[in-house]
């Protein structure tokens, strides 16, 4: 959690697309010498949502990013409208009527939504000519075949081949060009779009189903927090605290959210709303669920509550009429029961009685979302059974029926076809319209965010780490290029985009690497052989820096300048014993860090001679870290808390941790080992200020052993502020203390 900041929203622009890089690491041709650029003209491929012109990769449909040169009956249906424009025409369109003219000088074109003709205007006449195919109105896009708009309306000739589709007089005769066919091919062909699930099912068994590692974002060690537009942090003038979040403008889920008057706590089978009133705490109101919903974590925007989580149901049993063998069956029948992703959006204008407004769920578990504006995007893994090809969806907005997801909105990766899907929801949490869905057979654990763009990564059994691409703008989002690269992600922090540029860190077997990404995701640089044989433990990307902490016995931490995205290079390197886990910028050229104490184990030979063997973990480590000389980074203060065995969520979740810049505080939760015999814990939330360039502990809030336990009672740990008063959830009991001498004040224990 960390301070409130005034709300800003600032509207998302569109982005190029990004093309598929299919190579791991090789350096790419100059743009100069691809042969499509060679050749000029415009380039398709059918069923790609991308165009490429030159050497330059775009959107077909930059207002829709989601349309795609579709493959139907035959004949290839195109965006009217971006294909005349790209040739100069100009285009305007009647909603009424839904008639759409093309205007070239003193020619005009005219086309009819629905019907297998169109109007020719040639010197004042109007004609009349018959299509074999109708126009098609697809996701508010007018759609008509490519020889007619080209070669009968535009007069630009059209080459096919292989899938690849050439258009314009200097384009390349393909049947005479295979280098052109496999360049685009490989800029643009790697994401394709299906007419009918017999060709989707054709595409995913073409080969062997690669399976992905597949993880819960919440189950990754998330040491380090990325905001390379600002902290990220959320901190400002505001008087109450919000979660600690990567992005500044780009909200997260997390289990606890105020609005500087209610705590809204979920988990288990409820949301709990309680009035934070200090010592005089109460419950407003319970959101309960049915046995098989569980909530995982929570939004909050003004009067809206968004409730993210996972709901089960029983499929059909092979053999439903024999109870005795049900158990068995649900372990080894892979369709016996079936798995929902959900949000429930509800109306709090009355926190007291909340109103469920809609609901969207997709089939699958729920890895992660990101909140943006009045945005929720919701980020599913999906792994239909039962022979099924597409997953199922429900959005009350539609009805109550769960159906299968529209072929058109699944996205096929030819080269690496896989049975599962990443699903990525973007729900409106203001109106009552139903989420816009985009799947792409692939799938991810690690979620990184800005204002224009999603990337998912997902680990490769080769030792590689795939990551894809999405443009998003509000409601409206679509693919936008894959990556493969050599390496791990440690967290979703591993990855930051700035000024165009896709920075990702990861550890080989080679050492530990920084690669730069253009905006064709294309190598432009990287940094590689950084302390091999160690780990990376948490990164930090800061605009034209970044910190990177890796570790084996001791603890480097490596100041990365990162101005140059051709040639990123290590500026300056600190080594001291233990490591952090966690780094949060405090203030300029400071950084705090969050993690362990380590000792060295030593073992003594014959000789007398002592040699390094291992390590061993001690207290909590709290650093801070002078870092305004790149060249000479500097442990400037430390805290070490307890001993062996101590343990703090706030290493491998930054959502734990309150930040308040406003008083030079960062509190979390810790279980402390203070007795080296027994290695006894206490438990509580430490308060630690880093005033005056100085680690001290302030205190340690208490933490009170819940009387019962229930479906209806979340469990987890937090802590925020509201005013002068601390509020400390702790599995089921609210604690409050006094912010300034941190007495405590009062308590609730939900039931």
């Amino acid at each position: 959690m960390s301070v409130m900041r005034p709300k800003t929203i600032r509207w998302l622009v569109p982005l190029m697309a990004l093309s598929l890089l299919t190579a791991l690491w090789l350096p790419s041709p100059a743009r100069a010498t691809d042969p499509a650029a060679e050749a000029e003209g415009i380039y398709l491929h059918a069923g790609s949502p991308l165009i490429l012109s030159g050497s330059e990769v775009a959107f077909l449909d930059s207002g829709n990013p989601g349309v795609a040169a579709l493959l139907t009956a035959g004949r290839t249906l195109v965006p009217l409208r971006a294909l005349a424009e790209h040739f100069g025409a100009e285009v305007s369109f009647d909603p009424e009527t839904r008639r759409v003219e093309i205007r070239s000088g003193e020619n005009a074109s005219i086309f009819f939504a629905d019907q297998p003709w169109y109007h020719m205007v040639r010197d004042g006449k109007e004609i009349r000519v018959e299509m074999d195919t109708r126009v098609r109105i697809i996701q508010g896009r007018t759609m008509v075949p490519l020889r007619v708009i080209s070669e009968s309306v535009l007069d630009q000739p059209v080459f096919y081949r292989d899938g690849v589709i050439a258009v314009g007089k200097t384009a390349a005769a393909l049947a005479e060009r295979p280098d052109v066919v496999t360049n685009v091919k490989q800029r643009i062909g790697a994401v394709l779009r299906v007419e009918n699930e017999k060709e989707l099912s054709a595409l995913l068994s073409a080969t062997p189903d690669p399976r992905y590692g597949l993880k819960d974002e919440a189950a990754q060690e998330t040491p380090a927090a990325d905001a390379p537009d600002g902290l990220g942090s959320g901190e400002g003038s505001g008087d109450y605290s919000t979660t600690n979040i990567q992005v500044e403008g780009v909200d997260e889920a997390d289990i606890l959210k105020t609005d500087g008057k209610y705590l809204y706590i979920g988990g288990n089978n409820a949301v709990r709303i309680v009035r934070a009133d200090g010592s005089r705490m109460s419950e407003a109101a319970q959101i309960r669920m049915p046995d098989e919903k569980q909530v995982q974590e929570l939004y909050l925007d003004g009067d809206r509550l968004v409730v993210l989580g996972n709901r089960y149901e029983a499929g059909e049993s092979p053999d439903p009429g024999d109870p005795r063998i049900m158990e068995e069956k649900a372990m080894i029948w892979p369709g016996w029961q079936k798995n929902f992703s959900y949000a429930d959006v509800y109306n709090i204008s009355d926190p007291s009685s909340p109103v469920l407004l809609k609901t969207h769920e997709m089939e699958g578990s729920y890895i992660s979302s990101r909140k943006a504006g009045d945005i929720v995007y919701l980020i599913t893994n999906s792994w239909p059974s039962d022979g099924r090809i597409v997953p199922y969806l429900r959005d009350t907005a539609t009805g109550n029926q769960v159906v299968p997801l529209g072929v058109d909105d699944v996205l096929v990766m030819p080269d690496f076809p896989a049975r599962g899907y990443v699903v990525l929801s973007a729900l409106n949490i203001r109106d009552r319209e139903p989420a816009m869905v985009e799947a792409m057979t692939t799938s991810g654990h690690l979620v990184y965010m800005n204002r224009n763009s999603l990337y998912l990564a997902a680990d490769r059994y080769d030792g590689t780490t795939e990551i894809s691409r999405f443009q998003v703008d509000g409601m409206r989002f679509g693919y936008a290029g894959t990556a493969r690269i050599r390496g791990r992600l440690l967290n979703q922090f591993s990855m930051d985009e700035h000024n165009g540029h896709l920075r990702v860190a990861a550890t080989t077997d080679a050492g530990n690497a920084v690669y730069v990404l253009d905006s064709f995701m294309e190598p432009v640089g990287s940094l590689t052989g950084l302390a091999p044989g160690e780990q990376i433990y948490s990164m930090r990307f800061m605009g034209d820096t970044g910190y990177m902490v890796t570790f084996r016995t001791i603890d480097p931490l490596f100041v990365l300048d990162l101005a140059d995205p051709t040639a990123p290079s290590v500026a300056g390197e600190l080594k001291i014993p233990g490591f952090s886990n966690y780094l949060h910028p405090v203030g300029d050229g400071l950084i705090l860090g969050i993690g362990l104490q380590t000792n060295e184990l030593f073992e003594r030979d014959d000789q007398g001679r002592e040699e390094v063997i291992g390590f061993r973990t001690g207290g909590i480590k709290v650093s801070l870290f002078d870092v305004s000389d790149q060249g000479n980074p500097r442990e400037i203060s430390s805290l070490v808390t307890g001993e062996n065995g101590s343990y703090a969520e706030a290493l491998y979740n930054h959502r734990a941790v309150l930040t308040d810049p406003a008083s030079d505080r960062i509190i979390f939760d810790a279980t402390i080992s203070t007795d080296k015999a027994t290695y006894t814990p206490r438990q509580g939330a430490l308060v630690i200020s880093y005033g005056g360039n100085r680690i001290t502990s302030q205190g340690i809030l208490e933490y009170q052993e819940p009387e019962i336990y229930g479906k209806y009672l979340p469990y987890g740990r937090r802590v925020a502020f509201i005013g002068n008063t601390l509020y400390y959830f702790q599995d089921s009991i609210i604690q409050s203390f006094d912010y300034q001498t941190l007495a405590p004040t009062g308590s609730l224990m939900l039931r």
